[in-house]
């Protein structure tokens, strides 16, 4: 028996989401970090977002949120932009995301080479479709993925205010109808 993915079974995204409730699972539970030491064989820390691991990380979210004409992209929700807001949460600096995150594209660019021979931002759509697979097999592979997913997810559902969601366009995607009051600069999450 063949196995059917829910991109060939007519499943929306907005559909996936509404039927099993993976927005407030998601948004409820923030994935568990962890990697092994063995996990990552890159020798350097990345130090920070340089033109480089945007370029990976923007490319990799448009691979979990692709501009295919259901729904809005990545690049639509402007989730590179609120991923940099969001990573910089004290919360979120305390679980290490900023680090996990620039670890990851590192990886992938070093996993890239050594199984292409060449930069993962230079590789065809499908080749780096192939190699999110086949890192997403991996423990910490699957971890970086599910936590740019996450940080997605928020950027589709949150207020427009953090960065993510311009001119409520994931709210209308979802037919959400946001809560009131709604927060006003100075007075958001992180002003308290």
């Amino acid at each position: 028996m063949a196995t059917e993915y829910a991109f060939e079974s007519g499943l929306t995204r907005r559909a996936f989401l509404a039927a099993s409730g993976a927005a407030a699972m998601l948004l409820a539970a923030k994935p568990q970090l962890s990697w092994a030491e063995n996990e990552f064989s890159i020798t350097t820390r990345p130090q920070g977002f340089d033109v480089i691991n945007r370029a990976i990380i923007e490319a990799v979210q448009l691979h979990l949120f692709p501009d295919d004409g259901d729904g809005p992209s990545a690049k639509d929700l402007n989730a590179y932009r609120y991923l940099l807001w969001a990573i910089e949460d004290p919360d979120n600096r305390i679980d290490e995301d900023r680090q996990f995150i620039l670890q990851g594209a590192a990886w992938l660019e070093d996993w890239a080479d050594t199984q292409r021979g060449r930069s993962f931002l230079v590789l065809s759509w499908d080749e780096q479709d192939a190699l999110l697979k086949e890192i997403a097999k991996s423990r910490a592979g699957e971890n970086w993925l599910s936590l740019l997913l996450y940080y997605l997810i928020e950027a589709l559902t949150l207020d427009p205010l953090y960065g993510g969601n311009p001119d409520e366009i994931g709210w209308r995607w979802l037919e959400h109808q946001p809560g009131f009051p709604r927060p006003i600069a100075g007075k958001s999450y992180l002003d308290f």
